[in-house]
């Protein structure tokens, strides 16, 4: 007894496509124009899950490279050759 493996959506839809350039008369252009309706659905969905502030970088802790300051937890910062620097340094007061 074989199992068939189970593939991923893109997968079919290439595997789909691969046989219809082989010269089978399955797909139809309409299957095509409905098919990118799909794909374009489905990034329009992966799109809306991202969220742009999952990718910042912290470093609580270092010293900052441009002002000196320590880095909290909550601060976003970069990596500047082989120093950390804040994002957006603090306003330190000098009083």
């Amino acid at each position: 007894m074989t199992i068939t493996p189970e593939y991923g959506r893109e997968e079919r839809i290439r595997q789909q496509e691969e046989h219809s350039k082989d010269g089978s008369k399955n797909s139809r252009p309409q299957d095509v124009a409905e098919r990118e309706i799909v794909e374009h659905d489905n990034e329009e969905k992966e799109l809306r899950y991202l969220d742009p502030e999952d990718n910042e970088a912290r470093a609580p802790g270092q010293v900052c490279g441009r002002c000196g300051a320590i880095m909290t937890a909550t601060q976003d910062a970069r990596r500047l050759d082989d120093h950390w620097i804040h994002e957006v340094c603090p306003q330190i007061s000098t009083s």
